[in-house]
């Protein structure tokens, strides 16, 4: 049970990082294109793509431990 419990504190700590790398490349594509320099904004915008998957994925590994630990 222990294990489990762990396992969950550390898919929440990777979706919480994820969640904050997101919000770190949107406040730095707001600045790139109020520079107006549109040109390094979509290797941000693919990596937010890339965080969100990877958060999706995340969930759903805690929610399957979760309901397995539980049934």
């Amino acid at each position: 049970m222990l294990n489990v419990k762990e396992n969950a504190k550390r898919l929440i700590s990777d979706i919480y990082e994820c969640q904050k790398k997101i919000m770190i490349n949107r406040r730095y594509i707001q600045d790139l294109l109020s520079e107006g320099n549109r040109n390094a904004v979509s290797v941000l915008q693919d990596e937010i793509k890339r965080l969100q998957e990877k958060i999706q994925e995340f969930q759903i590994e805690l929610n399957e431990r979760f309901y397995h630990s539980h049934t």
